[in-house]
């Protein structure tokens, strides 16, 4: 421990062994390191490694925490501490001790599919069917009731949409799975917290064995895990929490940020260590981070410092449009890394939308890329679907595209009448649209599916029909995906919530690109046309990645994606009210959260920053005008300078920063 390298407050907290401990560690603190010398700490203390556990949130986080015991204690010391993540350590009590619950220990955990199937199956059972009976959306809503710790009962009295039907639904799902010894994700939590709580001979059990708990990540907990972990620590309280409220950005998740907030009324007397230190960014950076943050009224007061020195100012781009950004954002990277080192750049985004462009722009400045924590935007379900929906209008002959889409959304034509078009189709060598459309065939099927085939396939014809005029691609594809109810059916098709709203704003990028390819093709441009183009263009896309090893690339990634990971640049563009903050985060309450997720994308850059907006967007088909987003006016000044794309190594309006934003915002108001 002498020869460790540490500031007076990791050493603090890694002395700091006893009773109840809240380590607030700020981005880049180095709070790994603290977390695996307290444990060695407390070994090298008298403390068996058999009585510690450490609890994280993934796999490649504990596996990480072992390695690095072992490293330290060795191999044979290390095997005899528990480090898991939650829901391995509760799987693990549960095989033990789960029949006392009426289960068995060789109970079954249900996947995904198969929640879904019950789920379904539960609501026929009960005659729930129709509009907004809506089976994977009912498993989330249910998923995020059990991280609270709440029943069926708690859920009827909720304000939402169907909240008696969904605890119908809730309790007799619960039934089913007991009924078959099946658990599901959330109950590995909720159940062994119902063991520990009524049978306190098990807990006690529990309680001697693990007298000293780390937990990792505290802010992303839930109340769940929170009541597990009281349980647990007993009247001994010797625990240890590590994380940062100001990081807390999955509360659409069900992580609770109170849990770190009100710490000490949990366990009282706690110990309260902040990490303030950061071993990563420039002072600018960390600087204007904590001036953005500190706009937030729910979190614990710290500041972030640095021995990096000043630094550079934060680059703040005006942009005219969105295409413009993209394109200063390639041909700026492509010059920074004049020496190729690519993968010293991360392009961080709010919304996966955002991606398409940035991924047009990269591929034409020949700049290497990987997407993280999204697709590849022409890779993803949802556009090759809206793609499917075109090439069946445009091309009758296309059983691929046809097959791909004549049951999404769900419209009551299942496998079994699928099958039966292929079979026809084999005996008359005709192409799938056309037996479809013969009433020998659909005589032979079930009237409901017969009724939904033979309404599809008069969607179809009339947009045939219409698409045979060329022009107004925009206009005709909007109103032939409102006719095949395609973006009202996201919400049941795709779970949870966030799911399915990103998709839909896919598929609203996907519109912008039909109604680009009409501005910059004047005239009376065809379906065919824009096809022939999105064809070529991902058939290119696929070549150049097949060739590209993606070993050096720029990394392009959604935010949440990039928590933990650090970077020399990093360009956060889309900077704009309604895009970052997000328009549904506004309205829903949830400002504070979006914040978090700026200082979280801030954090991530160790040398430099760029911040892009747009003055005008294309949004749903249109161009809007765009105003900056509120956390610009929330850094100040000193720690930015304006610039141009046309003129980024000369800075413009220095010191009037914020004059220009409000200007620009007072124009658009």
């Amino acid at each position: 421990m002498s020869n460790l390298q540490v500031n007076k407050y990791q050493q603090e907290a890694i002395h700091t062994l006893e009773g109840p401990l809240l380590l607030l560690a700020g981005a880049g603190s180095g709070k790994t390191t603290v977390i695996i010398h307290r444990m060695v700490n407390l070994i090298k203390h008298g403390v068996d490694p058999k009585h510690i556990l450490a609890v994280t949130f993934t796999n490649k986080a504990a596996k990480e925490m072992r390695e690095r015991m072992a490293a330290i204690l060795g191999k044979e010391t290390a095997k005899y501490l528990t480090i898991s993540t939650f829901h391995s350590f509760c799987v693990r009590i549960l095989r033990r001790n789960i029949q006392v619950l009426g289960f068995s220990k060789n109970f079954s955990i249900a996947t995904d599919n198969y929640r879904s199937g019950l789920m379904r199956e539960i609501m026929t059972e009960k005659q729930m069917i129709g509009s907004g009976y809506d089976p994977s959306g009912w498993l989330y809503i249910i998923g995020l009731a059990k991280a609270n710790l709440e029943g069926p009962e708690d859920l009827k009295k909720k304000q939402i949409g169907y909240a008696e039907e969904i605890a119908i639904a809730y309790r007799r799902y619960q039934e089913r799975m007991k009924q078959m010894d099946m658990i599901d994700f959330d109950d590995m939590l909720t159940l062994t917290v119902k063991l520990l709580q009524e049978n306190p001979n098990i807990l006690e059990g529990y309680q001697k064995k693990y007298t000293y708990l780390t937990i990792d990540e505290y802010q992303d907990t839930n109340t769940a895990q929170l009541r597990l972990m009281v349980l647990l620590a007993g009247d001994q309280h010797n625990i240890a929490v590590v994380g940062d409220d100001d990081q807390s950005i999955y509360g659409w998740r069900g992580a609770n940020i109170k849990n770190i907030l009100d710490f000490e009324s949990y366990f009282p007397g706690a110990k309260v260590i902040r990490l303030e230190q950061n071993y990563r960014s420039s002072n600018t950076i960390l600087k204007a981070a904590n001036a953005l943050i500190g706009k937030n009224s729910a979190r614990r007061e710290k500041n972030l410092w640095s021995e990096q020195g000043e630094g550079e100012k934060i680059k703040l781009i005006c942009c005219r449009t969105s295409t413009e950004e993209a394109d200063f954002v390639a041909k700026y990277v492509r010059d920074i890394c004049a020496n190729k080192n690519w993968s010293d750049v991360a392009v961080l985004f709010r919304s996966n939308m955002q991606a398409r462009l940035l991924e047009e722009k990269f591929r034409k400045a020949r700049v290497p890329y990987i997407l993280i924590g999204t697709d590849s935007f022409y890779q993803t379900k949802e556009v090759m679907d809206s793609l499917s929906f075109l090439q069946a209008v445009q091309n009758p002959e296309n059983d691929l595209d046809f097959l791909r889409i004549v049951n999404t959304p769900t419209r009551g034509i299942g496998d079994t009448t699928i099958e039966h078009l292929r079979n026809y189709r084999d005996i008359t060598k005709n192409n799938i649209q056309e037996i479809a459309s013969s009433p020998v065939v659909l005589n032979e099927l079930p009237p409901e599916s017969a009724k939904s085939l033979t309404n599809f396939m008069k969607i179809l014809t009339k947009y045939r029909r219409i698409f045979a005029e060329p022009g107004q691609l925009y206009r005709k594809v909007s109103e032939y995906y409102g006719e095949l109810k395609y973006m009202e059916s996201m919400g049941r098709m795709y779970k949870p919530r966030e799911n399915a709203l990103k998709r839909r704003d896919n598929v609203l990028e996907f519109l912008n690109t039909l109604q680009e390819f009409e501005n910059h093709n004047p005239g009376n441009c065809t379906l065919q046309q824009y096809l022939d183009l999105f064809t070529l263009r991902d058939a290119m896309d696929k070549q150049e990645k097949g060739k590209d090893t993606q070993e050096n690339a720029v990394t392009l990634m959604t935010i949440h994606a990039s928590k933990g990971l650090e970077f020399k640049q990093v360009v956060i563009v889309g900077l704009e009210q309604g895009i970052f903050p997000h328009e549904r985060a506004l309205q829903e309450g949830n400002e504070e959260e979006e914040r978090r997720l700026c200082y979280v994308a801030i954090t991530r850059a160790k040398q430099q920053l760029i911040l892009t907006y747009s003055q005008k967007r294309r949004l749903k088909g249109r161009v809007k005008i765009m105003i900056p987003s509120k956390f610009l006016n929330e850094i100040p000044d000193k720690y930015m300078e304006l610039l141009k794309p046309e003129n980024v190594f000369k800075p413009v309006e220095q010191n009037k920063i914020h004059d220009f934003l409000n200007m620009l915002k007072n124009d658009n108001d």
